[in-house]
């Protein structure tokens, strides 16, 4: 068992706190039905169990209504349910309903985001990392991030070198190059693709 040591509300969801660790974030309307107050003493398990059960169709709507509002990843999902006062059990379930029904989609949604920006000059890697911010598998992102080979990048890259070579003109050589350098690594290239595109453009670093 485990002794309720803190019930603050806030905003319409109820932080409950077990043995001095928080446990749950609650809808105050559900937490009015299944009410606790500090120094009671509950079973965790059995106590979620029974609050994810009263959410679960709420929480299955609410996940409907999100991904209609906008895509998002089955970790979004989830994150936000939680954020909303849905417990983990409920969440969690919601989730995997909505991906029963194909409602959200990882892979679909890492596709999407390359074919969205597979226009854009950004380097494959700040892409990754956006990906797998998102929640999305490291398969998933490896497979819709296909079609970003060396040919795309380079030519990406190059772009951005045109467009900011000019703040450093006036540096010495060397600094330059640096700067540019790292400035093209934030956007998400590679050093390999970095590396080639300076050298075509005279950024030699036989020159320094």
């Amino acid at each position: 068992m485990a002794i309720v040591t803190g019930v603050r509300a806030f905003r319409g969801i109820v932080c409950l706190q077990l043995d001095g660790m928080e446990a749950a974030a609650i809808r105050e309307k559900d937490f009015a039905e299944m009410p606790l107050e500090e120094g009671d003493a509950v079973d965790e398990e059995e106590y979620l169990d029974r609050m994810a059960a009263r959410q679960m169709k709420d929480a299955c709507s609410m996940a409907l209504s999100l991904l209609e509002a906008s895509e998002k990843t089955r970790a979004e999902l989830e994150r936000t349910l939680l954020r909303r006062g849905i417990v983990p059990g409920a969440a969690r379930a919601a989730v995997e309903r909505a991906a029963e029904y194909r409602f959200v989609d990882d892979r679909r949604y890492a596709q999407r985001t390359a074919e969205l920006n597979a226009a854009k000059d950004v380097g494959v890697y700040a892409l990754k990392r956006k990906l797998r911010a998102k929640g999305v598998s490291e398969e998933d992102a490896e497979e819709a991030l296909g079609a970003f080979d060396d040919g795309q990048q380079k030519a990406a890259c190059a772009r951005v070198l045109a467009k900011i070579r000019y703040r450093y003109e006036e540096k010495p050589a060397r600094e330059a190059r640096a700067k540019c350098a790292q400035a093209l690594a934030r956007r998400g290239f590679s050093w390999d693709v970095i590396s080639a595109v300076l050298e075509e453009h005279g950024f030699s670093d036989e020159e320094y």
